[in-house]
């Protein structure tokens, strides 16, 4: 027979207060007058009858439905003295008052908008005093806010308008708006402690007058994840100022994905960092993100990081984010006026940097599209056009991107676009790379173009060992008379492996319109092979190669040059002629057929890249190697047709475009992707798809137009 369990019912006195009116968005209730229930629907004898079915004494949530802001405190009260979960909904109304949360019981909150009602119809304001809502929770529970508004008006840039702080605890904030009314402070949301932190779908706006306070501010939480939100115009106006819009300090790990930073600031006396986002922790996972119009300053004899993003930590990932029009300036010392990375090992990868700038009067600046220092070092796939360093006189560096190698791991710059870039009164206008270490740096596959500085227009390069591969450098300046390099100043320490490069149409005031090597010492290896350095100008000497120094060997095979300053130990099987290019005027730099410099290269250069800048295997049928970047190729089909058999189907087509569409990999490299780039390629498989019954050839120039009907 079973036997039935007693349960205590407490008084409905000690948990309930006055339904809220039926006329207001509710979730179903019993008939009464009451606002709160135990157990849902479930009386105190179907609590009983269940028991005796389940033969456990079972705790159940209470629910709470509020409409005035006393009903709102009371639920607060009432749950942090409860020993099981609660869930407090919210109707629609102004709530004013310092509502407040404190327990040290195991329990769950759960606070959020009745059915129907919009986050923006529900606004709690403090008042001008204190924060609006305190959370606080010592045990272990889980604590979900969303659906609200929160005034950020306490009054201070350090109490947020919601303000959590928990021992070890889960906590979500989901759907809820962080408005500033004009001339207040505060943070929007200040997580202080707690095990996870999950921040999504929020907005946080801050006023653009008042003392100002961090969009979303995060700290003292292990796990953090910031997504979908949009934090514009936060200004933080304080001591050492990090994180305008959104701030995470001392995480394990941070992921901050698919979020919109516009216009924040930092603005103050010290040090500041991030105006879009400062992100601090062991794993920083920055991905999809947008930063636009960003700005950090500081005061003079201080120093201004990342106008867009400050990361900071052991590995650092920043992925398909877009940086345009952020800036850091205004201080001692200038660095990343789209991204400021420091860590162990860093990867920038797929993120476009546009506009952003590194500016300041007096002091060096590093950067302007991102300014990256670690022992790991990885740049890849990334476009940086029209970014910049400026300043007074002082040196600076890397008006695209700036890496810093301060340990003995690789730094990799590979298959970027570095386009338009400035180094006013610095080096390195599109890429600044240097390790001071044992690093091997690699450039390969990039493409440098119409980018200017001192010297390296388009790239200085520094360090032990160095190996320049396949990478396209034209229209790149040097500016002043006493500048080195229009299109590559490098300095290997030890090995330089200069291989299948091509370097043309590069200027500059001083030597070196092409490339200037720079040789230091007496132990230097230079290994110059396969490359085309011509048709570059210098006004001083060397319109195309400019060699100074003594070093151990220097070795200059298989090149296409002409102008010269320098002596080289060995110079053997060189070319003085015109490459031919496709069409240099258009931007076309492949090979004719009947170049020059086709099959003119060794396949026994050290280092030898084993693909060209496109990916086209680097020997062709008869072992032979072209100059330059790219190997001249007309047997590659378009990657939208898979059978290769040089037919586009209007079925392959469709294929290709839905993948580009859906941002989908394609088996068939390059794939379509979001690149906007890449949707030529899918312009082009239509139009060869409805042409010529699809029949097409590949003439060997610049893709995809290389790509065309017989005849064309």
């Amino acid at each position: 027979m079973k036997t039935f369990k007693s349960i205590a019912i407490p008084p409905r006195a000690e948990l309930f207060f006055k339904f809220p009116p039926a006329s207001r968005p509710q979730c179903p209730q019993p008939s009464g007058r009451w606002g709160v229930r135990r157990g849902g629907m479930f009386s105190g004898l179907a609590v009983l009858v269940m028991v005796a079915v389940f033969g456990v004494n079972t705790p159940r949530a209470a629910d709470y439905h509020v409409a005035t802001a006393q009903q709102l405190q009371n639920a607060l009260t009432l749950a942090a003295a409860s020993s099981v979960s609660n869930n407090i909904y919210v109707t629609n109304g102004y709530y004013t008052g310092n509502f407040n949360f404190n327990s040290a019981n195991v329990n769950s909150l759960t606070i959020l908008a009745e059915a129907n009602v919009a986050s923006s119809q529900i606004v709690i304001d403090s008042g001008g005093t204190g924060s609006s809502m305190s959370i606080t929770a010592s045990g272990s529970a889980f604590i979900t806010v969303q659906g609200m508004t929160f005034l950020r008006n306490s009054g201070s840039p350090g109490i947020g308008g919601l303000q959590i702080a928990s021992g070890n605890t889960a906590i979500l904030v989901n759907g809820c708006q962080f408005i500033s009314p004009p001339n207040s402070s505060g943070p929007g949301l200040n997580i202080i402690s707690g095990l996870n932190a999950n921040v999504t779908n929020c907005s946080a706006i801050g006023s653009l007058t008042g003392n100002g306070g961090t969009g979303i501010s995060i700290s003292g939480v292990t796990h953090v994840i910031v997504q979908n939100c949009t934090l514009t115009t936060n200004i933080a106006v304080y001591g050492y100022a990090v994180g305008g819009g959104l701030s995470v300090s001392g995480a394990a790990d941070v992921a901050v994905t698919n979020s919109l930073f516009r216009g924040n600031s930092l603005l103050n006396n010290n040090s500041a960092g991030g105006a879009g986002a400062y992100c601090n922790g062991t794993i920083i996972n920055l991905s999809g993100n947008t930063f636009i119009g960003n700005a950090v300053g500081s005061g003079y004899n201080e120093q201004a990081f990342g106008g867009g993003a400050y990361c900071s930590g052991t590995t650092i990932i920043l992925s398909g984010n877009t940086f345009a029009s952020n800036s850091a300036g205004n201080g001692a010392g200038v660095e990343g006026g789209g991204a400021y990375c420091y860590g162990s090992t860093i990867d920038l990868s797929g993120n476009t940097f546009t506009l952003n700038s590194a500016n300041d009067s007096e002091y060096a600046d590093y950067g302007g599209g991102a300014s990256c220092s670690g022992t790991t070092i990885n740049i890849s796939g990334n476009t940086f056009a029209s970014n910049s360093v400026n300043n007074g006189g002082n040196p600076s560096a890397g008006g695209g991107v700036y890496a810093y190698g301060n340990g003995d791991g690789p730094i990799t710059i590979s298959n970027n676009i570095f386009t338009g870039n400035i180094a006013l009164a610095g080096l390195g206008g599109g890429a600044y790379c240097v390790s001071y270490v044992t690093n091997l740096l690699t450039c390969f596959g990039n493409t440098f173009q119409q980018n200017t500085a001192v010297s390296g227009g388009g790239l200085y390069a520094s360090g032990p060992t160095i190996n320049l591969l396949n990478n396209l450098v034209v229209n790149n300046a040097g500016t002043n008379n006493g500048s080195k390099g229009g299109g590559i100043w490098v300095d290997a320490s030890a090995t330089l492996n200069m291989i299948n490069n091509t370097v043309t149409g590069n200027t500059s005031a001083g030597s070196g319109g092409g490339v200037a090597y720079i040789v230091t010492g007496t132990v230097e290896l230079l290994n110059v092979y396969n490359n085309i350095i011509w048709g570059n100008l210098a006004t001083v000497g060397g319109g195309d190669v400019y060699l100074s120094g003594t070093g151990q060997r220097k070795v200059f095979n298989f090149n296409d040059a002409d102008n010269y300053s320098g002596v080289w130990d060995i110079a053997q099987n060189n070319v003085d002629l015109s490459p031919r290019f496709f069409n240099a005027v258009s931007g076309d730099y492949h090979l004719q057929g009947a170049s020059p410099c086709a099959n003119a290269g060794t396949n026994g250069a050290p280092s030898q890249p084993l693909t060209d800048l496109e990916g086209n295997n680097r020997t062709n049928s008869a072992g032979l190697i072209d100059l330059g970047c790219y190997e001249f190729n007309t047997t590659t089909p378009h990657p939208a047709d898979t059978n290769a058999d040089f037919v586009m189907t209007l079925g392959e087509y469709n294929a290709y475009a839905a993948a580009w569409k859906a941002g989908q990999a394609w088996t068939n490299g390059p794939n379509p992707g979001p690149n906007p780039t890449l949707a030529n390629y899918v312009t082009r498989a239509g139009y060869l798809a409805f042409t010529n019954s699809g029949s097409y050839t590949n003439n060997g120039a610049a893709r995809p137009t290389n790509w065309r009907p017989p005849g064309q």
